[in-house]
């Protein structure tokens, strides 16, 4: 089993969001996380508040995000790439236009 990074680019979510299309959305959201926890995909993920900070060993500044930008992550484990692919295409946001950048994952032994 191999582990992937996903990072979601597009629009911020709002999970704390009160109007009906948003609230659907992010039951489709919920909807496909607990697929992959069930299919033992999932290791990890949360969507990203809208700040960032830059650190450096002399500095730490603010970020300026873009629109779009990085709003979440997950971990997920799977056989291979092209699997790890196949799961980033069901995730809701890519039906409003969004992407996920696929990152294989190095395994460090320990």
């Amino acid at each position: 089993m191999a582990k992937f990074l996903f990072l979601m680019i597009g629009l911020s979510g709002q999970p704390n969001a009160g109007d009906a299309q948003t609230q659907a959305y992010n039951q489709k959201w919920g909807a496909y996380m607990a697929s992959l926890a069930q299919r033992g995909a999932l290791e990890s993920g949360a969507p990203l508040e809208q700040r960032a900070k830059a650190v450096t060993s002399s500095s730490v500044g603010d970020v300026p995000l873009a629109t779009p930008d990085i709003y979440g992550y997950m971990v997920v484990n799977t056989d291979s790439l092209d699997d790890a692919i196949a799961i980033a295409r069901e995730a809701p946001h890519i039906a409003l236009g969004g992407s996920t950048i696929v990152r294989p994952c190095i395994d460090v032994p320990r």
